[in-house]
């Protein structure tokens, strides 16, 4: 997108070849060229400030890796993605850099407002088809797509839903669906042509090949979310409150104090030869070097924790807790059992 001048730009440039104010440009040196004082388009303001910027880099970056993984798994290819730029535009200039022949997704994804883009060039297009069927050349990429290939990229585009939900998941949930495929951008205007974007591109290498594919985001569509797409909230208790707080942490209560921890009953260690080891029987008896007055240890997960006496309950043996083991304790106990 960088390389791709802007209307103001072109007309700037017409204007100078037609007085021929460039070459007077050149001969005055840097001396005037530093005195030069440039008009300020209201029109082409930011409209996307830098926290918002660096969360969708943070987003993004993690979307590459998993798309990378994705289309690995998908294709049976080890396929490589890497963010070439994230940058803000007008709508209009990021249509007029679309390639011919184009695939274009329009992509519905709530809470964003409106409809989201995504781009993928004929090359990044053939090389996925082209595996698809089974490998080979990519072929023509100037001839129209198919309505079978179509069909076949979309299926594709649409296992991807899953996978820019993911990448957005740590600062919103979304619901990201596929609304319909087109191939000519007329029939994709998702917002009005001076309105700023930030637009994705993403390179996508296969082997030798490569392609690109680009997310193009409208201004208006982050509007209902746009204090949350800010890296200093991430970590704020409130960020993802949506009234279902208090719920999930009652379940997860829940299912936490129903959760089975098996706990074991320490006496005291004893000595015992090898050959009295070999030599017991069934009814032999083994002398405990523990008394009785003495309480066990009984641990959790092999951690002592609590302090009990032996005693019956019914018809069967019983602990009863006598004391709880703090942490400095603990250490204590668990060196001696070890010892």
């Amino acid at each position: 997108m960088s390389e791709i001048l802007s209307q103001s730009e072109i007309d700037e440039l017409l204007s100078a070849l037609m007085t021929g104010s460039s070459e007077t440009d050149e001969k005055s040196g840097d001396a005037s060229a530093s005195l030069k004082v440039k008009d300020y388009d209201f029109r082409t303001a930011n409209r996307f400030p830098k926290e918002q910027m660096r969360t969708f880099h943070v987003v993004f970056e993690t979307y590459s890796q998993l798309l990378s993984n994705s289309l690995s798994s998908i294709l049976r290819l080890s396929c490589e993605t890497e963010i070439l730029s994230i940058e803000e535009c007008s709508y209009s200039e990021f249509n007029n850099s679309l390639p011919a022949p184009v695939v274009l997704a329009v992509m519905l994804a709530p809470p964003l407002h409106g409809t989201l883009l995504i781009q993928m060039s004929p090359e990044f297009a053939y090389m996925l088809i082209s595996r698809l069927f089974g490998g080979g050349t990519t072929g023509e990429n100037s001839k129209q797509f198919t309505e079978i290939e179509l069909a076949l990229v979309e299926r594709v585009l649409r296992q991807q839903c899953a996978v820019f939900d993911e990448a957005w998941d740590k600062v919103i949930s979304l619901s990201t669906q596929i609304d319909r495929i087109e191939t000519s951008s007329q029939f994709a205007q998702i917002t009005a042509p001076n309105e700023p974007v930030a637009v994705v591109i993403i390179n996508i290498t296969m082997g030798e090949d490569s392609g690109l594919m680009s997310i193009c985001i409208p201004h208006t569509a982050i509007e209902p979310v746009a204090q949350q797409l800010n890296t200093r909230m991430w970590f704020s208790s409130d960020l993802r409150d949506d009234g279902k707080n208090e719920e999930r942490l009652a379940s997860l209560t829940g299912m936490l104090m129903h959760t089975p921890t098996p706990l074991t009953a320490y006496f005291g260690q004893t000595g015992a030869t090898i050959s009295d080891i070999m030599n017991l029987q069934i009814g032999d008896v083994i002398r405990l070097d523990h008394p009785v007055d003495e309480p066990l240890t009984i641990k959790v997960q092999h951690i002592p924790k609590f302090r009990a006496t032996v005693g019956t309950f019914g018809q069967k043996y019983a602990m009863q807790i006598i004391d709880i083991l703090q942490e400095e304790e603990e250490e204590a106990e668990n060196e001696s059992i070890t010892r």
